[in-house]
């Protein structure tokens, strides 16, 4: 039992026991009727009591009086008394509401008594003395429950509200205060609160909801906003109830709880639905676009190579075969940017940073776009305000990417005039820059046009009357480029002059090894005499043949290999200085391959095993360095591409060749 219910048993105890004394009983009990059975809660005795069992009810029901002594009870009363309370003469005291419960004395003699109106007096003053107490325990049991209650609103943040329309009066709770923001000693006025709901709806949706549940008695559950004292914007749910007395509305009561947070949560997840909705129609409109897209460069290589089969002019078959070509450049620069796209939108995106030639990177893309703007009569201008050899450290591949990305864009949009690129290095506080200028003199943009330039197949009036516009997703995949790089682009431009994309790229110095580099390590015509072992492995013999082809036009003679087992034993039979890697073939797979080539040491001082695979994605990129390539190649493999690797191995095999 709580102390605080054995507190109140002591003192009813002491009642009894004071009872006793005063009546010269052997013993008091306080007994607690209930529907189905009688307790004793307290008792005193002059004497050891006797055991008192828990009792069935008594013989009649509650709302009859109890009999004032034995000599008023009826037998099955006196029988009921002596059965359970060892009593045969005794006097009872008045019944006692508590709770559902009812509370009376007993007191019982030894010997038979009368009742005068001397022991009348004395149970009366006990009879007074037992409500005082049980009124006591009462008021202070409400006055707990409803601190409780206090603290259970504030725990929830749930106020109580109640209007009297009888009294014309409203009551709030403290918790409706505190969500309110207003001090503990406001008086709500039933004329001015509903001022405290936010103008327009909620003020208007509130007078509504009231108004019918006035007249109908329809309880009601609604989320609305108050402006708070303090001015602060408060979401709030309320639920209210209307008490209808022959049909007329007297009391209207119910709850309002702060719900900022859930409201907050809400909105948060509406705003990611319909994020969630705008790049699911985005994601469809990509893939309708992507598969008109597709159609028009696989129908040119098919039908020109289907063409070619019956041409037999040899000026014919070339010009199809040239229209062939470019349709695979088409369909190959499509993939990559769904490719790119979609490993970015995934978060499947990394950099991979490297000392390059930036010089040789920018030219070799000049070289790329010369015959594209020669066709279309423009001209293309560029400056590169660097040495030759100047190497950093970045992602050539993106920064390749970056560039070419908004070269095609300003070369396909530009009908007339030309296009400018220029390239520099400019320290800022420490921090190495690469600086790129894109600048073309097309039709210039709009305002509206340039907000949505970077989100993928929203082109705006700049593009929408350019036949074969693309899939609309190279600027989107600059601009994620650029992001990632923690770089920045800006964008000037004038409606009928033309349009310029400035770049700014934070970069890294390069190792003191590249940074050193010469003129003499260009590639001169005397290193192209130097020999070069080659192996180039793939299972397929049309890829075998293109590499094979591209290194001939520098008079290099590469071995071939079917698999990476045969490439581990020709490796091991011989030191190659370049090993072309297929990763995926048959019998032994080009990782594999290379982990044994470089475990076992086949590679000589400066060999390399460089990657050749159609799989492009960062960590496909990994792997391939983990395996232990130095390299890494996309199919279909480009000249330049090669061109660059041998420039590489050349270098060092020169360089080797002067410290000996």
């Amino acid at each position: 039992m709580a102390s605080e219910d054995t507190t109140k048993v002591a003192r009813i105890e002491q009642l009894l026991r004071c009872g006793c004394e005063s009546l010269n009983a052997s013993q008091g009990v306080a007994l607690c009727l209930a529907d189905d059975y009688t307790d004793v809660i307290a008792r005193a005795t002059l004497q050891k009591p006797p055991s008192l069992p828990l009792m069935p009810p008594l013989p009649f029901a509650k709302s009859s009086p109890l009999p004032t002594s034995h000599e008023q009870a009826e037998p099955r009363f006196l029988h009921w008394a002596n059965l359970y309370l060892g009593a045969t003469s005794f006097v009872c005291g008045d019944i006692y509401a508590y709770g559902s419960y009812q509370v009376v004395f007993i007191f019982i003699f030894d010997t038979p008594i009368t009742y005068s109106s001397e022991l009348k007096d004395k149970l009366t003053l006990l009879n007074g003395w037992l409500k005082s107490l049980l009124i006591e325990v009462e008021y202070k049991d409400s006055f707990k429950n409803n601190l409780l209650f206090e603290k259970l609103q504030s725990v929830a943040n749930i106020g109580t509200w109640e209007v009297d329309l009888l009294n014309n009066s409203l009551t709030w709770s403290s918790q409706t205060r505190v969500i309110h923001e207003v001090d503990e000693n406001f008086i709500p006025q039933l004329d001015t609160a509903i001022y405290f709901y936010k103008e327009g709806h909620d003020r208007d949706e509130i007078s509504r909801i009231v108004s019918t549940a006035i007249k109908t008695g329809e309880s009601w559950n609604a989320t609305l906003q108050l402006i708070s004292a303090k001015g602060n914007p408060v979401w709030i749910e309320t639920h209210g109830m209307a008490e209808m007395v022959d049909g007329v509305c007297v009391r209207l009561f119910g709850t309002c709880q702060n719900v900022n947070k859930a409201m907050a949560l809400r909105l948060e997840l509406d705003e990611q639905r319909e994020a969630a909705v705008k790049a699911y129609n985005a994601r469809g409109e990509l893939l309708s676009r992507i598969s008109h897209e597709l159609r028009t460069p696989l129908n040119g290589i098919t039908g020109m190579l289907q063409a070619i089969r019956f041409e037999d002019r040899e000026h014919i078959r070339a010009r199809k075969t040239e229209l062939a070509l470019k349709s695979s450049d088409k369909l190959l620069s499509l993939i990559n940017d769904v490719l790119d796209y979609t490993d970015m939108s995934s978060g499947n995106f990394e950099l991979v940073t490297s000392d390059f030639c930036v010089r040789a990177l920018v030219e070799d893309l000049i070289d790329v776009f010369k015959p594209q703007c020669q066709e279309k009569g423009l001209r293309l201008y560029s400056g590169v305000t660097f040495p030759p050899n100047t190497y950093i450290h970045s992602d050539a591949a993106r920064i390749s990417q970056v560039l070419n990305n908004l070269m095609s864009n300003a070369v396909k949009y530009t009908a007339q005039g030309h296009i400018s690129v220029h390239v520099t290095l400019k320290d800022v506080a420490g921090v190495q820059h690469l600086l790129i200028s894109v600048e073309d003199s097309g039709k210039g943009m709009s305002e509206a046009t340039v907000k949505s330039l970077f989100v993928p197949l929203i082109h705006g009036d700049k593009f929408s009357s350019v036949e074969g516009s693309g899939s609309g997703l190279g600027l989107s995949i600059a601009k994620q480029i650029i992001d990632k790089m923690e770089g920045e682009l800006d964008i000037t431009t004038e409606e009928g002059k033309g349009s310029c994309f400035d770049i700014v790229i934070p970069i890294e110095k390069p190792s003191a090894k590249k940074q050193e580099m010469s003129d003499t390590d260009s590639l001169p015509s005397t290193l192209l005499a130097l020999p070069l072992s080659i192996l180039v492995v793939d299972d397929n013999d049309i890829n075998r043949i293109v590499l094979s082809s591209m290194l001939e036009k520098f008079n290099f003679k590469a071995d071939e290999a079917q698999n990476g087992r045969i490439a581990v034993e020709m490796a091991k039979a011989k030191p190659y200085d370049i090993i072309f890697m297929d990763c995926s073939m048959p019998v032994l797979d080009g990782l594999s391959a290379t982990k044994i080539i470089v475990e076992e040491g086949y590679l000589p001082v400066n060999g390399r095993v460089i990657a050749v695979t159609a799989n492009t994605t960062d960590d496909d990129r990994q792997a391939c360095h983990k395996a232990g390539m130095a390299e890494f190649l996309a199919k279909p493999v480009e000249q330049t591409s090669v061109t660059n690797i041998l420039r590489q191995v050349l270098h060092n095999k020169a360089s080797a060749i002067r410290q000996h």
